[in-house]
Order: structure tokens, then C-alpha cells, then sequence
């Protein structure tokens, strides 16, 4: 009687050794099966740094008693495979944790917009870079009474779903008159094809209005530094006036909330419905 079980790994690759198709098939399966991903429920906490609390990134580190530690704790390992663990009380050496690596590098996690209609399934270690560009992304508008949107820029935005705010050019070290109405809620200000801003006027303040800049940013352009802006306001008693750095700003993910503003009283804004006398000076 012929022994039928599998010839051992060794002899199948002896050269002169003929493999049979059972076989063949059998490490295809085999393969396969390697390659087989499992859907698993795991507590968010698990996969977040014992020290910062902060999503893990690797490379990581473990001391022996337990604690892992992401590549931000662990600066002065940059070039080694060991660290302090900072999360010891006494000093206790880190090493490199190879095994959890390997687990972090085949995890993917659902996109946490998909109520919004996102199907992705983003690895692990690009979960932030994914929420910072997912194009289903919940984002806030500067525009007083806007319910936010989705995904697009916001300069995009304000082009697209607030057709009806009025556009000013400017030229760089002029002050320009932008004769505003007061039922206007914002205002686009454009610098010389290469810059945008928004002029938003609140309504949120008890006895007056406030007026803030945001810098309107896209993928084709990146605000400059330098460029610096003054808003005055003229009033029968005098003038109001706000200056300073403009702030670029791409998306808002959570309601806006300016740095800095000029309070108006109703008193100047309601003086002359038709034409308010804001004016804006850019360089």
C-alpha cells in the first residue's frame, strides 16, 4: 500500500521530483488563505499611544512592563531601537515593538465619515491624513446663517453655493472703499489674481456687528506670510480701524470663531444702509 500523505516540503523541491496538481492546488489554497483579511471589533484605546494618547505611529516601542509608546514619545530613538519609556517612574528601557508594527501596518479602519456617504477603508497610520482631505468631511462656513458643507475648499464654496456675495478688487498698498450695504453679510476681496480674502460681518454682538478677515486658501495657492491687512470703519465721531496678519485657511472643521475683530455699532452701520463706509487696505 502507498503512503499518500503530502511528500515533505524538502523532497517536492529535489530536483527530478515531479509535483502532482492535488498538490499544487493545495499551496494556491494555501496562499489564499494567507492572504484572507477578518473584520474584528477593537477598542480605539488599544491602538493609541500609552504616553500621549495620541493615535500610535510608528515605529514603536515597549518597555517589559507593557506600556507602548508612538514615534512622537520617542524622539531621542530616532536612530536606535530603544528609548526611555515615559510612562515608568523609575528609568526603564523601551525597545523596538516589531510584532505590533506588523499589526498597526495591516489594520484599516472605516473613513469616520461614512455617514456622509464615504465607503473608504483607510490603513491605519493615513486615518488623519484621510479626515484632513476626505471630500465627505463635514466643514464650517464663516458666512452667518450658512449650515456648512461638504468636502470642498472653502474658497470653493463661497464661489459655488454663495453666488449672491459681492467680489472687490484691491490693489496692494491702497485703501479701498467698499461700500458696503448693511443687509450684505460678507464681502470677497480680491488682491491683484493672487489672493483672496473674506470679509465677514457677524451679527453676534449685542448693539453692533463684527468684522473679521479669513484668507481664502485652495490647492493652487498658499497664503503669504507677510501680507497684512487694515479695515477701517468711518464714523461721524471718528474712525474705527482693526489691523493685522491674515490667517489662511483652507477648511473649517468646527464652527468660526475669529482671532480678531472690529466691533461697529449699529449707530455707523445703520447710518447709511446703502453704502456703509468700510474701507480695506492690503500689502
Amino acid at each position: 500500500m502507498g503512503d499518500k500523505r503530502p511528500w515533505p516540503q524538502v523532497l517536492r523541491r529535489l530536483p527530478g521530483v515531479k509535483r502532482t496538481r492535488g498538490e499544487d492546488e493545495t499551496e494556491t489554497v494555501t496562499s489564499q488563505h494567507r492572504a484572507e483579511k477578518i473584520t474584528v471589533a477593537v477598542d480605539a484605546d488599544l491602538l493609541q499611544c500609552c504616553v500621549c494618547s495620541g493615535p500610535l505611529t510608528t515605529p514603536l516601542f515597549q518597555c517589559t512592563k507593557g506600556h507602548i509608546s508612538c514615534s512622537e514619545c520617542c524622539t531621542d530613538a530616532a536612530m536606535a531601537d530603544e528609548c526611555e519609556c515615559l510612562m515608568c517612574r523609575e528609568p526603564e528601557t523601551a525597545t523596538r515593538c516589531r510584532a505590533m508594527e506588523r499589526v498597526l501596518a495591516g489594520v484599516s479602519v472605516p473613513c469616520p465619515f461614512r455617514q456622509h456617504g464615504c465607503a473608504e477603508m483607510i490603513p491605519y497610520a493615513s486615518k488623519e491624513a484621510h479626515e484632513g482631505a476626505c471630500r465627505y468631511a463635514p466643514c464650517h462656513c464663516p458666512i452667518p446663517g450658512c449650515a456648512g458643507y461638504a468636502g470642498k475648499s472653502l474658497v470653493d464654496h463661497v464661489q459655488v453655493d454663495h453666488p449672491d456675495v459681492h467680489r472687490t478688487r484691491v490693489k496692494p498698498g491702497c485703501l479701498t472703499a467698499l461700500r458696503m450695504r448693511s443687509s450684505e453679510q460678507a464681502r470677497m476681496v480680491w488682491l491683484d489674481n493672487c489672493a483672496e480674502l473674506l470679509l465677514v460681518a457677524g451679527r453676534d454682538m449685542p448693539g453692533g456687528r463684527s468684522l473679521s478677515i479669513v484668507g481664502l486658501v485652495d490647492d493652487l495657492f498658499e497664503f503669504e506670510d507677510e501680507l497684512k491687512y487694515r479695515i477701517e470703519v468711518v464714523g461721524k465721531d471718528g474712525v474705527l480701524s482693526l489691523s493685522g496678519p491674515t490667517k489662511g485657511v483652507k477648511r473649517l472643521d468646527r464652527p468660526y470663531q475669529a482671532s480678531a475683530f472690529l466691533f461697529v455699532p449699529n449707530a455707523i452701520w445703520d447710518s447709511n444702509p446703502e453704502d456703509i463706509p468700510v474701507f480695506i487696505h492690503l500689502k
